[in-house]
């Protein structure tokens, strides 16, 4: 792919290019965006083209692209989070590798994905760097939740945001990618106008399954005598807390638009969420809170049935209530 191809953002990015390479810009690129929003891709495009030999870049072909696609160009360094961080030895191993001449290159390339993992004493020792890199550098750091970073450090990158395409032009690029159009058009509704994230569901051959089991599980909510029966089917799913929640929330989206009078994302869902009796704006907060509660430490049953019982549990004006005290 080139940069000129990336979907809704193609212009954009090559402007950007043409900056970066004639060192209009700062050294350092953050790459925000949500989940499947093309980000990190965007992110290794402008790596490849920083060392790519060609006039064309990314060419894809030159010695210098095949060794980056292989993740082994020994002037580019890529830092991922191996556990739940990114750590300060880590980083300092990243200034010290940057501290050498670069091997074939004119500059080093320093990736930094999900830098919003780094600590703060990772952050504060990337930070000197960044201040006053070591020879040609070029950082480009990736992140879905920039307020994670310190200030400082935002400070010093040029920020660089992606988000969803939208619906329709999702669907011209799966198409693009082969997928049949009908199909091209469900996924694309489904993720929102994510294309990493419709490619994710794609690949997945039992998304679609879990998805019909939760939406079943949501349907068969009738009341607080429901819960338990309704609850059942999602309980066993341990380790699958997180899509579990994941497809509440998106559903909790298209009912909240259904419900205001707009077209939900996905337009063959329409009747069957104009049939659906649970309130969006309840749905989504009690995804919310079920977040919370897995992260302290409540068990999955637990978190799950709390929320069908208040789902069920309708207060003033027909609007559930929910709440939840740590």
């Amino acid at each position: 792919m080139k940069i000129s191809e990336f979907a809704g953002y193609g212009d954009k990015m090559e402007q950007l290019m043409r900056s970066v390479q004639a060192g209009r810009i700062v050294h350092a690129l953050l790459f925000v965006g949500p989940h499947g929003s093309g980000k990190r891709t965007m992110a290794r495009l402008f790596a490849q083209a920083m060392v790519c030999a060609s006039p064309h870049k990314p060419c894809g072909v030159c010695p210098a692209c095949k060794q980056f696609l292989a993740g082994s160009h020994p002037d580019v360094k890529v830092v991922r989070p191996e556990k739940k961080s990114i750590g300060v030895e880590e980083i300092r191993a990243l200034i010290d590798a940057l501290s050498l001449r670069p091997y074939e290159g004119d500059k080093h390339i320093a990736m930094i994905e999900q830098a919003d993992k780094m600590t703060a004493s990772a952050q504060n020792a990337l930070l000197k760097t960044l201040e006053n890199p070591p020879g040609e550098v070029m950082f480009f750091l990736i992140t879905d939740v920039p307020g994670a970073l310190l200030d400082t450090i935002l400070s010093r990158c040029q920020t660089v945001r992606l988000g969803d395409i939208g619906v329709e032009l999702c669907a011209k690029v799966l198409e693009g990618r082969g997928v049949e159009p009908q199909r091209a058009a469900l996924l694309a509704g489904l993720a929102q106008g994510s294309v990493g994230r419709a490619l994710e569901i794609d690949g997945d051959g039992e998304w679609m399954a879990l998805r019909e089991r939760v939406l079943a599980s949501l349907e068969a909510l009738n009341g607080p005598s429901s819960v338990a029966a309704a609850a059942t089917p999602l309980e066993e799913d341990k380790g699958g807390e997180g899509g579990i929640l994941d497809i509440m929330e998106l559903w909790a989206r298209d009912l909240m638009a259904v419900q205001s009078g707009a077209a939900p994302y996905e337009a063959s869902d329409a009747q069957r969420l104009d049939r659906c009796k649970i309130d969006g704006s309840a749905l989504l907060r009690g995804v919310v809170l079920a977040r919370q509660q897995l992260d302290s430490n409540v068990s999955w049953p637990n978190a799950l049935e709390n929320m069908y019982f208040q789902l069920t549990d309708s207060g003033k004006n027909g609007r559930t209530k929910l709440s939840w005290q740590r």
